[in-house]
């Protein structure tokens, strides 16, 4: 059974149209293999829920986004994996070049910050720069 704590998420966001900052929950799983953290976003415009699963290993993480946009995708600090976008206008093969990968987790949570450029047929999307800041709620 896999350790579970609850957490705060303090999201914050750069990209080329602004900044945006959120203090979301989430839950923090330590497993053999590394951690995993679930959080959610507010609903959208339509009423829609994104959950957000980030896999973290020790030199790569792996972001599963559903809500109106799905985003499964790699990152490790170096390389450009690959990865899958599904909005409602089709599917699309995405990539993503990952200049910056931090992360520092422990049992009451940690920093987790990266820095990317999003390809898509070979094409930049954007640049991205995400940190997430997770803290351990506190009982009581």
């Amino acid at each position: 059974m896999p350790d579970k704590r609850s957490v705060t998420v303090s999201f914050q966001s750069w990209q080329q149209e602004g900044a945006q900052q959120s203090i979301l929950s989430g839950e923090l799983y330590k497993l053999r293999s590394g951690w995993t953290l679930i959080y959610r976003e507010p609903p959208d415009e339509n009423g829609i829920e994104t959950i957000n699963t980030l896999f973290v290993h020790e030199n790569e993480i792996r972001l599963r986004r559903r809500g109106t946009i799905f985003l499964e995708q790699s990152f490790r600090e170096g390389a450009t994996l690959p990865g899958k976008m599904e909005t409602p206008y089709g599917s699309h093969d995405v990539e993503a070049l990952t200049s910056l990968l931090e992360i520092e987790l422990s049992d009451s949570g940690g920093v987790i910050e990266w820095k990317y450029d999003l390809l898509m047929q070979d094409q930049e999307v954007g640049s991205f720069h995400v940190r997430l800041d997770i803290q351990e709620e506190q009982a009581g």
